[in-house]
């Protein structure tokens, strides 16, 4: 299977704190991808390293077939797009003049952007402030509109890296409806999330990040056995060993 994104043996550091240590993975192209762990596992610092923000100390990525190197970076993130945690946005412009912004740098054609804009702006209920100050926006409505920007990039993989924290719940779903769009096009699109019923539900391979490494990777056959008797939620503590508190430690409420 063709894969989109190859890691082999990438190491990162903050000083000499170990964040991803002889890191491997692979992810399939046209993959609707999972990537979950507990907090300070490194899932947005892989995020942050795959989209060209953070530099790594080893290894090798391969992103779309091409090396991640300096030579290539200017025409990888042509091919791909992000919404990040919290979102990179410019917060004097207004919603429309970003998202026009954005269309200039991937060379969207002027003609017909407007329409596609708007339409956005409708489904995910961000009409109302298409010409506010992105500074005066709400974090889910941030969110969104830094969701609409990397849609309308139309990009060859999407990261996603905690695109539903803070949004609603009618949004939410319209977002997914996007994402399967996405897919049924042959775009790849790697999420990290903490809301694991929708990991469960919206994506195909699921990979469990914890001290620095990929403990498990669970392919959709690997899950369908799996979700027989737990859910996501059970199998991901299984796996990074919570200690599950007694019974009574409430027992004074």
């Amino acid at each position: 299977m063709e894969q989109a994104i190859e890691i082999n043996a990438l190491q990162k550091s903050y000083g000499d704190t170990p964040v991803l240590d002889n890191f491997d993975l692979s992810v399939p192209s046209g993959n609707i991808f999972g990537l979950i762990g507990p907090n300070g596992a490194g899932k947005s610092t892989l995020i942050g390293i795959l989209t060209g923000l953070l530099d790594y100390d080893d290894g090798q990525i391969i992103i779309d077939g091409l090396p991640l190197t300096e030579e290539n970076e200017l025409k990888i993130k042509r091919r791909v797009a992000s919404v990040l945690q919290p979102p990179l946005l410019f917060e004097h412009f207004t919603s429309n003049d970003f998202l026009h912004y954005i269309c200039d740098i991937y060379e969207i054609p002027s003609e017909g952007r407007q329409p596609k804009i708007n339409s956005l702006l409708n489904y995910l209920g961000l009409q109302e402030f298409e010409y506010a100050k992105i500074n005066k926006l709400s974090a889910g409505s941030r969110k969104k509109l830094s969701f609409c920007a990397a849609i309308l990039s139309k990009p060859n993989i999407l990261f996603l890296d905690e695109p539903f924290e803070s949004i609603d719940v009618i949004s939410i779903g319209r977002m997914k409806t996007i994402l399967n769009q996405l897919q049924n096009k042959g775009v790849t699109i790697i999420i990290t999330s903490h809301i694991l019923e929708i990991v469960e539900n919206l994506c195909d391979d699921i990979a469990i990040l914890h001290n620095q490494e990929i403990i498990a990777y669970l392919d959709s056959e690997s899950r369908k056995e799996l979700q027989k008797d737990a859910s996501l939620s059970e199998i991901f503590e299984s796996y990074i060993e919570i200690e599950k508190p007694q019974d009574d430690v409430l027992n004074w409420l």
